[in-house]
């Protein structure tokens, strides 16, 4: 009930999207190139990470209300990694929901926090692998639940802004990028008038 009540209080006061497009540093980039280095110390058979590309995401968000929103988020990275001389993978892409709270928010500068709800998918040759290899590496889809603990817009004109985002156990381990708010409907007058503002 109360949720409901939070989406209908939303769609009276609110009407608000928003889309971001990043770069970043991935959580799996960072547990791969451990997981390479400690095989490599101990294993005569040697991986090697030839090239990676930064993340790239998409996300498109609705606000319910001044407080709760609700997105959904696409993300790319590629990393070319060897092993024995032959290819083994490992580009991958994610999907996933993220319902947001906002913690504080002024005219040109938010602060959020979101959980991510989703699944990642891998291109990597896990049959050229031993058997003891093998369960180091993901699978070829997995869940996960990750978290971001900060995360900042920071709005230099009235639709563009700039937007940072920190996240633990999340494809999207730090992304930098822009944010573009599409309309930001009709908001009471503050003196109580019955003309409406609207920002655009």
């Amino acid at each position: 009930m109360l949720w409901c009540n939070l989406i209908a209080f939303g769609q009276q006061e609110v009407f608000n999207r928003t889309i971001n497009l990043k770069l970043g540093y991935s959580w799996e980039q960072f547990t791969l190139q451990n997981l390479i280095k400690e095989i490599n110390d101990t294993s005569l058979s040697k991986f090697e990470m030839v090239s990676q590309t930064p993340t790239i995401s998409y996300t498109h968000e609705y606000t319910l209300n001044p407080v709760i929103s609700l997105a959904g988020n696409v993300g790319f990275q590629y990393m070319n990694v060897f092993y024995k001389n032959q290819h083994f993978g490992s580009p991958y892409f994610w999907i996933s929901i993220a319902p947001k709270i906002t913690l504080f928010s002024r005219e040109r500068f938010e602060y959020y926090m979101k959980l991510h709800l989703g699944g990642s998918f891998w291109r990597h040759d896990l049959n050229s692998l031993s058997d003891y290899l093998r369960k180091f590496f993901p699978e070829r889809a997995n869940f996960f639940t990750g978290i971001t603990l900060g995360g900042f817009n920071y709005f230099f004109k009235p639709k563009w802004g700039l937007n940072l985002e920190l996240s633990v156990f999340s494809p999207q381990m730090v992304e930098f990028g822009l944010t573009y708010r599409f309309y930001k409907g009709k908001l009471p007058d503050i003196q109580g008038n019955e003309q409406a503002k609207t920002n655009l």
